[in-house]
């Protein structure tokens, strides 16, 4: 078994194969996650946008003064079941909507909803039940991230207490499951020791071997 070191380098390509771990199960366990929906969810997107006191302005209001929109993002933004602050988008195209006028020209024309707003909609607002589950998708997201950035932090604390990858294998096997393929065929490559390549000589008639090339010269073969 050949030595590998455990350096910067390999540190970042176990990283890198942690992350591409934690993205194929993000898209086996949510394949639809992040597809836009082909919706005309107008009335949520104003909702958002223009804000429920205002969005019946969107009627009043010339619609050669406003920016048409098909292609629409919803944020929706509330808690975790444990209290933190999280968010998540959702999008529709095929959309009839307009933009809210800016109140600056720094100001973004966004559409943000609450979940809270969002489950006291009626339920035939179209995209709402659309947005609910991209909601309930992410959820799965938080526990998602949540467990393979401690595995990702577990792993590289652990490699890092070891100097070689030799010694990480043989305290904990299983690391073998994050370290790239090139660096566990390094690892698996079999070293021959000079006293055990010189075995080989010594198991030789090498007195043999020697006058017969002395004879064969000799003789003229070589």
């Amino acid at each position: 078994m050949a030595t590998v070191n455990i350096t910067k380098e390999f540190k970042e390509r176990v990283e890198s194969r942690i992350r591409k771990m934690h993205h194929k199960e993000l898209e086996a366990e949510l394949p639809h996650l992040n597809k836009p929906q082909q919706l005309d969810a107008h009335y949520l997107y104003h909702f958002g946008c223009w804000g429920k006191d205002h969005m019946h302005l969107v009627h009043e209001i010339p619609k050669d003064w406003l920016g048409k929109i098909d292609d629409v993002q919803i944020v929706i933004k509330g808690e975790t079941d444990e209290g933190k602050k999280t968010a998540c988008t959702i999008r529709f195209t095929g959309v009839n909507a307009y933009k809210r006028p800016r109140d600056s020209y720094y100001m973004k024309s966004e559409s943000e909803i609450t979940y809270d707003d969002l489950v006291a909609l009626p339920d035939t607002v179209l995209g709402r039940a659309e947005a609910l589950q991209a909601w309930e998708e992410n959820k799965q997201v938080v526990v998602l991230d949540a467990k393979w950035k401690k595995v990702e932090s577990d792993i590289l604390e652990f490699l890092g207490k070891c100097k070689t990858l030799n010694e990480a294998v043989r305290l904990f096997p299983t690391v073998r499951l994050y370290v790239n393929r090139d660096d566990l065929e390094r690892l698996d490559r079999k070293v021959e020791r000079f006293t055990e390549r010189k075995k080989i000589v010594e198991e030789m008639a090498t007195d043999e071997l020697t006058a017969a090339t002395i004879a064969a010269r000799l003789a003229g073969a070589i």
